[in-house]
């Protein structure tokens, strides 16, 4: 009797443990980091199709599977050294790193270059002074612990103009080495040309076959990169084959294994005990971490590096169920909307937006109430608009050199007219106009 006692009480002691030691093995993982980028409405090059739609799939992807996620699409030179050099600043915090590109690149001289959407390219010296070298991007990614995993979605043709491809390869990209601690994956073998979109699918098919892979549980990244090559062999008939080159320490999942139970040894079957359930949901035990979001664009210009400050790099705020209504109450605290917060989105809205990107000094752009729009919104001050009117010079109030008699009619006039409408208690006297938007109501559902 004893004896089985003992075993019961062993199960229950394992059941306990089980339960208390499932939340620290997930948080054991780590934080995991990433940076996404893509550029694909290129103002001198030739434009591409798919980038900013693999860039975001890849951002989802991520964020369920518990990683923190910077989004750049779109972007120039100066803002993405911005956004690197903050996003760098963490690196030795993270146990993993993930660097993903979509757009155009090249190479010279065995360095891989990736492509701003404003670069020009015109000639030889632009080919290194407006565009970035993978091998400085990796180096700065590079953490003292960190597993850096680097995807390039790349190549899906020559960008370069005619008067400059004798300077650089004829196409393709270059064996790359990132070292210890490094893996690395391109969309196609060095030296070949990528697809840039395939019939019926949004994505390039190098990113939609890593999208469809990529959350499976128990798949090393070796694994996963065998199924993503064989799934682009059959969606380009044989004629893209991607390529990667790994130099990491120890084996990465993006979704661990379960670890088996051990095995306890069964009770003496003389009696019977209390069955009971050790782990009831292990799925909902394993979750990962929801992670966020940081979304820098879409069209971030080299001009908006002032938007670009701590608050909107870090920004993993909740989307809203109603986004015409998000948006609304944005634009409403940042002082470019005067009308009902009600989630009805017309011309009133739009003129809001408008509002905002004169305000901004900006191309008038995506005037709808999209993701991309109540993030970026999300990161601005409250007077964004209340700045831009107030900036605007009053006229200058002139002397006249002579009075006539009918201007002093005319300010008897006033002079009686004031006197006779005069409240008990007068207001304060106006001060030179000044333009801004008073918030009447706000009504929060």
């Amino acid at each position: 009797m004893f004896d089985r006692l003992s075993q019961f009480l062993r199960l229950c002691l394992f059941g306990i443990l089980t339960l208390a030691l499932l939340p620290a093995a997930a948080e054991a993982a780590g934080r995991k980091l990433a940076l996404v980028v893509g550029n694909q409405a290129y103002a001198v090059l030739p434009g591409l199709n798919t980038p900013v739609e693999d860039a975001q799939g890849v951002s989802n992807a991520l964020r369920n599977l518990g990683f923190e996620v910077t989004l750049l699409t779109d972007v120039g030179p100066a803002v993405f050294q911005a956004v690197l050099g903050t996003f760098a600043a963490q690196v030795d915090e993270a146990d993993t790193v993930l660097f993903f590109y979509a757009g155009h690149a090249f190479q010279k001289n065995g360095i891989n270059h990736l492509v701003p959407v404003n670069a020009r390219l015109a000639d030889a010296k632009a080919l290194d002074t407006e565009t970035w070298r993978l091998d400085d991007i990796a180096k700065a990614l590079k953490g003292k612990t960190n597993q850096l995993l680097l995807f390039v979605d790349a190549c899906r043709d020559n960008p370069l103009p005619e008067a400059v491809r004798g300077a650089a390869e004829a196409g393709g990209l270059a064996q790359f080495d990132g070292g210890a601690g490094t893996f690395v994956s391109f969309a196609t073998a060095p030296g070949q040309v990528a697809w840039d979109k395939t019939e019926g699918s949004l994505n390039s098919p190098f990113t939609a076959a890593l999208l469809t892979h990529i959350a499976q549980p128990g798949q090393n990244i070796s694994d996963l990169m065998i199924k993503v090559r064989n799934d682009v062999g059959v969606a380009t008939g044989g004629k893209q084959t991607p390529w990667e080159q790994s130099s990491l320490r120890e084996q990465f999942y993006f979704v661990p294994p379960v670890a088996a139970a051990p095995v306890v040894d069964a009770p003496v079957a003389d009696e019977a005990l209390p069955e009971f359930e050790v782990v009831a949901d292990q799925s909902t035990a394993l979750a990962p971490p929801p992670g966020g979001i940081a979304v820098i664009g879409q069209g971030v210009a080299d001009t908006q590096l002032a938007a670009l400050d701590s608050d909107t790099r870090s920004l993993n705020a909740p989307l809203p169920e109603n986004m015409a209504l998000g948006v609304q109450t944005e634009l409403d605290r940042i002082g470019c909307y005067g009308m009902r917060i009600d989630g009805d989105w017309g011309n009133g809205s739009r003129r809001a937006m408008a509002a905002y990107y004169e305000a901004k000094k900006l191309e008038p752009g995506e005037m709808e109430p999209t993701e991309a729009v109540y993030r970026a919104l999300l990161s601005e001050p409250e007077n964004t608009c209340e700045k831009a009117a107030v900036a605007v010079k009053a006229p200058t109030k002139t002397t006249p050199k002579a009075t006539t008699k009918k201007s002093t009619t005319k300010k008897a006039a006033a002079t009686t007219t004031k006197k006779k409408t005069a409240a008990p208690a007068p207001a304060p006297a106006k001060k030179k106009p000044t333009c801004k938007f008073m918030v009447i109501a706000v009504v929060c559902s």
